[in-house]
């Protein structure tokens, strides 16, 4: 289900270029499960990996959110199973959710993301959670301050700003734990 349109694409890429940095957030604790990422990929190959899974997780914009949803198939996703999904077809193996998937890569503070890295966040549904338990969504970074990824029936894959977002406002910068970077 590919439903976005050429014009409404290139308006949210543009819209990510010209977006104000955000003030870091910095979570020790996340830094206790790192596993060294592949260094297989020059910078430059990394980049270009980075921009083609962007540009294939935008193109199943509004494809709907369904959570638990079947692996590595298009039609639905839940929040892990996209991101799964788009770096499978990269040959970049995750995780099966998004606790198992914040275990793998090279832990980034928030000053310091790129494109390509993977966000976790926690859930106001979950308050008294510990450690991984509180990873409860995983999104990826597309670079000045945006989110791609999918959540809630109704909204389906989407772009948000971490902070003032129109939809969500300061939620995913409020409960934002930690990114990683697996390529």
């Amino acid at each position: 289900m590919k439903t976005i349109s050429r014009l409404a694409k290139w308006s949210v890429i543009l819209a990510a270029l010209t977006w104000s940095t955000v003030s870091p957030i910095s979570s020790a604790s996340a830094q206790s499960d790192v596993s060294a990422p592949s260094k297989a990929h020059t910078a430059a190959e990394s980049q270009e990996l980075v921009d083609k899974i962007i540009h294939d997780g935008l193109s199943y914009w509004g494809t709907p959110y369904v959570y638990g949803a079947t692996r590595f198939q298009d039609q639905s996703f839940d929040c892990s199973s996209f991101v799964q999904y788009l770096f499978s077809q990269y040959g970049v193996q995750l995780g099966w959710n998004a606790r198992e998937q914040a275990r793998q890569g090279e832990w980034i503070p928030f000053s310091e993301m790129k494109k390509g890295d993977l966000m976790f966040f926690s859930d106001e549904d979950f308050p008294n959670e510990q450690g991984l338990n509180k990873v409860r969504h995983v999104g990826i970074y597309m670079g000045n301050g945006k989110i791609l990824h999918t959540y809630e029936e109704g909204i389906g894959v989407t772009v948000s700003d971490i902070k003032n977002d129109a939809r969500e406002k300061n939620y995913w910068y409020e409960h934002f734990l930690f990114a990683k970077r697996v390529i």
